[in-house]
């Protein structure tokens, strides 16, 4: 319902307007009368009202002083101001204190009600724009507590996140999805992620205008706070459409994500990408392709499977490997570009074509680090040793001893070599290791600390929650919830 407070010292004006609105308006309203200024504002303070009607000239407080007050307002209500004086400076100094519609009297009905339909758009594009931002937060920090709720963004029924592909993918979902309420968590080129009521995902898969679209959804959920599983497993379902039995024709596709898609066990794939990684400074282009081809070969997983581990391999190139040479992408116009195509892996047709594009980037990459290595063998030395000892006790001093280079000269290629320092790389390698560990559920908090080479278990637990954001034990709890979900 809209709440309108109507602000005029005439009651027969007053009344005439609330006759035009509740006569013309096809939504329900509440209206709430104010004789002058004074009164307005105290409504407003108290009622929050989605618009304001209001007149220029009022005892006590006229309507300029008014909207100055309103403007104060952490919740502002939409103005629409109504004069007996054709003067343009009034119309200028209500716009300036935001109104959106200055209308003369005496009062066009018609112009008025454009007025009011307009400002109602306006209030609700406001509002699905300030809890599409509330839901984002949701979704990235995975929980609730910290949000005030609206009413409209609880899901009653249980709501479904969606990921849909394809050229205009918004607008075909936005004519789909006009007579629900729908969120955006993501937009980029011709992708879209969305949070949908549960009752919206017929429209999607009865309208003929998506076919021609590659569409995953997730599993259903009654809980705001599962966002952020509910969005991996929407991505998983369009990811799963690379394997579907009409490829290469992926975009034709609507799959339903479901917990036959769930693996659990990366470690193989971990292995194979540590290797691939570790020796991207001294290998050769071949070597280089033959690495990617084999942590990419989906062929010994079961076909319901492949998603979820395409998707964690997008991951692991995406996060793990751009982060890890972010220095070299930075200063590198041709690896920016082509992380980005990497990262947009929905505009391939194939996963040929967007292995073939990683490829392009480790090869490149690869060149640039020999060059840099060529220079500095011992950083490349000192890497590798580290990535074979890292659980144990080290630290620069022994690690430059270990590849025979001066402490700071080896401190200051390091960085060059890295873009971070020494203890910030064997902080990031020991905490990658900590959280595979806790992963696996069957360790205590210290005990991850020993293995991952932290050892004091107090430093581990202050080190884990400034990387992540999160306590080991918070961090294990989220995978925990997060498995279940998937279940």
């Amino acid at each position: 319902m809209i709440t309108i407070v109507i602000a005029d010292d005439e009651k027969h004006i007053r009344a005439g307007i609330k006759k035009i609105i509740e006569k013309s308006l096809a939504i329900p309203v509440c209206i709430i009368e104010a004789k002058n200024g004074e009164e307005a504002l105290t409504i407003c303070k108290e009622e929050n009202p989605d618009l304001i009607i209001t007149d220029i000239r009022m005892p006590k407080m006229d309507g300029i002083e008014l909207m100055k007050n309103l403007s104060a307002l952490e919740e502002k209500p939409a103005i629409i101001v109504l004069s007996g004086f054709d003067d343009f400076s009034y119309a200028k100094e209500a716009i300036s204190c935001g109104a959106i519609s200055y209308i003369l009297k005496p009062v066009d009905s018609q112009e008025l009600i454009t007025a009011i339909n307009n400002a109602i758009a306006t209030v609700n594009q406001e509002e699905k724009k300030k809890n599409e931002e509330i839901i984002k937060s949701i979704a990235e920090e995975g929980r609730i507590d910290s949000f005030d709720l609206p009413k409209n963004c609880r899901f009653d029924n249980g709501l479904c996140c969606v990921v849909g592909v394809g050229k205009k993918i918004l607008q075909a979902f936005q004519q789909t999805l006009s007579s629900v309420s729908f969120y955006v968590l993501e937009q980029k080129r011709d992708f879209v992620s969305l949070v949908i009521p549960r009752e919206a995902v017929y429209l999607l898969t009865s309208d003929i205008a998506l076919e021609h679209y590659s569409i995953g959804i997730s599993s259903f959920s009654n809980h705001l706070s599962a966002l952020r599983t509910l969005r991996t497993q929407a991505f998983i379902a369009f990811l799963q459409n690379f394997f579907s039995e009409s490829y290469p024709n992926i975009k034709k596709e609507i799959t339903f994500y479901n917990e036959n898609f769930t693996l659990s066990d990366f470690s193989i794939t971990d292995s194979k990408y540590k290797k691939c990684i570790a020796r991207l400074d001294i290998a050769k282009t071949e070597e280089i392709k033959n690495s990617v081809d084999t942590v990419l070969d989906f062929s010994e997983f079961q076909p319901e499977k492949k998603g979820s581990l395409l998707y964690y391999c997008y991951n692991m190139f995406t996060d793990n490997l751009f982060n890890r040479f972010l220095s070299e992408s930075a200063n590198d116009m041709y690896l920016q570009l082509k992380s980005i195509m990497i990262e947009n892996i929905w505009q391939f047709d194939n996963l040929t074509d967007w292995k073939q594009c990683i490829y392009d980037y480790t090869v490149y990459l690869s060149a640039l680090l020999q060059k840099d290595t060529q220079e500095h063998p011992s950083i490349a030395k000192a890497i590798s040793y580290m990535e074979k000892h890292f659980t144990e006790n080290i630290n620069m001093t022994i690690v430059a001893n270990v590849v025979s280079v001066n402490y700071t000269w080896f401190s200051e290629k390091f960085k060059e070599h890295t873009g971070v320092n020494f203890n910030d790389y064997l902080k990031r390698m020991r905490i990658e290791e900590a959280k595979r560990l806790l992963e696996k559920g069957m360790y205590k908090t210290y005990e991850v600390a020993e293995r991952s080479g932290f050892g004091d278990v107090k430093y581990f637990m202050k080190t884990f929650k400034t990387i992540t954001g999160m306590t080991p034990k918070e961090y294990k709890t989220q995978v925990s919830l997060s498995n279940q979900e998937d279940n």
